[in-house]
């Protein structure tokens, strides 16, 4: 019997990870549930599951389970009889869970993108600990089972394009978040899902692939495939590629996780490939979506512009959901924030939190004066 813990257990990979663990009761106990705080849901995941431990950013003890609360707390979780982590926590949020499990030597499965990234400076080997959840990460390490780290020409990752891939650069201005956040083929969270339709979710994810397989910048390449059938690819020096396909679902990367070096069946349809009418490819249109160029360059000059990026990015995010911003004013936010910031390479977990707080200053104080012009 496998122990897990899943963090971030009623957002989308939560959720999605808690339904494979009722397919395989027989095979997986949940031992910890972690969320930001008490809510409905919870309490029926504790009912269904019956963890023994439950952690919660903020809130009161849960009657009848161990309760953990408050960061200062989180540790505590890394003590804990389990066999593997599962971190669906979205944006920086996920940081510290991933730093504390990783210090500590912990079995970690993530699709926490923000945190690899954040964390990119400081934990160098510890990245060999990390089993990728994200589809394209889980494609590409599967991928590279079939051949050497030395035979490898470069890795693809492949992105959907988001809802607007071929929407008029000049409508960005009036996109709704409504809009934005209606993916056409995947069911994911709000973060990610507007980082899917501005791409700097496949901006962060060609810095989590540098950082998660050590390979150089100039060996990772994204093309827009809309069919969003193959996950990713790997290009071995003699010319082959090979590919991971599959329906664009969750739960198959995530079990994958939980089962490696198995694989278990999951309740996903299967490919028929005689229904696929195409799979396509495209270069991606950098003068329309310059956020996946800003991210590259950000990863390729390092130190903390990586952090500064994911925090830019994570606020303008937040402020274009509350309607503060139109979605064409993302990009320029963030690029802003970038131009503005001069942090030294981050050598320590309190120099990454100290650059993401002041990141934080730097975005408020450029959209104030915004809204002062």
């Amino acid at each position: 019997m496998k122990k897990i813990a899943v963090l971030g257990s009623t957002g989308s990979i939560g959720t999605q990870t808690l339904d494979i663990v009722r397919k395989y009761k027989n095979k997986l106990k949940v031992e910890l549930l972690a969320a930001s705080k008490t809510s409905d849901l919870l309490i029926k995941q504790i009912d269904e599951f019956k963890p023994n431990y439950v952690y919660i950013k903020e809130g009161k003890p849960i009657n009848g389970v161990t309760t953990i609360i408050g960061e200062s707390e989180l540790y505590k979780i890394t003590e804990l009889d389990i066999d593997l982590y599962i971190n669906g926590i979205s944006g920086i949020d996920g940081i510290l869970p991933t730093y504390l499990l990783l210090k500590n030597n912990k079995k970690l499965a993530t699709a926490n993108k923000e945190a690899i990234i954040c964390l990119g400076e400081i934990l160098g080997d510890k990245y060999s600990d990390i089993f990728p959840i994200d589809s394209e990460h889980s494609a590409v390490f599967q991928c590279l089972l079939s051949g050497k780290k030395s035979e490898v020409d470069k890795i693809i990752l492949t992105a959907s394009g988001g809802p607007f891939l071929f929407y008029p650069k000049e409508n960005f201005k009036d996109i709704t978040a409504q809009q934005a956040l209606n993916h056409p083929r995947w069911k994911m969270g709000k973060k990610v899902s507007i980082d899917s339709a501005t791409l700097m979710n496949k901006g962060l994810e060609v810095i989590e692939a540098h950082y998660l397989f050590n390979i150089p910048y100039s060996q990772i390449d994204v093309v827009i495939h809309p069919e969003s059938i193959v996950h990713g690819m790997v290009q071995f020096k003699d010319g082959s590629i090979i590919s991971h396909l599959s329906p664009p679902d969750m739960r198959i990367p995530i079990s994958f996780a939980i089962s490696f070096p198995d694989r278990w069946e999951t309740d996903t349809k299967k490919l028929n490939l005689t229904e696929l009418k195409n799979l396509t490819f495209i270069e991606p249109d950098y003068s329309k979506f310059p956020l996946l160029k800003t991210a590259k360059e950000c990863g390729i000059k390092g130190g903390a512009y990586p952090i500064v990026l994911t925090t830019a990015d994570e606020l303008a995010v937040q402020h274009f959901l509350e309607g503060n911003i139109s979605f064409d004013k993302i990009p320029e936010y963030i690029g802003q924030v970038i131009q503005n910031s001069n942090f030294k390479k981050p050598e320590s977990f309190n120099d990454v939190i100290k650059i993401i707080e002041e990141t934080k200053k730097i975005f408020w104080n450029i959209l104030k004066l915004q809204n002062v012009n």
